[in-house]
């Protein structure tokens, strides 16, 4: 017979909530992505806005359009965990396949 009290075969509780695996979990209509090659960012005093865009030609001489493909709000904690995530896969890429050039 067991006690209502006796937790034994209940796990511990993490004391740490930080420290929790996360599983990603791409969804079917999102996995193949967006290509983007502009990035528009601004903020206000709750979050930071990442506008990725495709340049596009608008038709006139000399103009181009940059549409949004998507739209990502972070928070400002988050910052600078996205500066560094950046930058270490940077530095991957950069090793394994040389440096990027800046264009323009």
């Amino acid at each position: 017979m067991s006690d209502e009290n006796d937790q034994s075969d209940k796990p511990e509780p993490n004391p740490n909530p930080s420290n929790k695996q996360v599983q990603v979990v791409v969804p079917d209509d999102v996995k193949h992505g967006q290509y983007a090659n502009f990035l528009v960012v601004s903020h206000g005093p709750h979050d930071f806005t990442l506008d990725f865009c495709q340049l596009v030609p608008s038709g006139e001489q000399g103009k181009v359009n940059a549409e949004v493909v998507s739209r990502v709000r972070i928070a400002p904690t988050m910052v600078g965990r996205v500066l560094n995530a950046l930058n270490s896969n940077l530095s991957g890429y950069e090793d394994r396949f040389g440096q990027v050039k800046a264009l323009g």
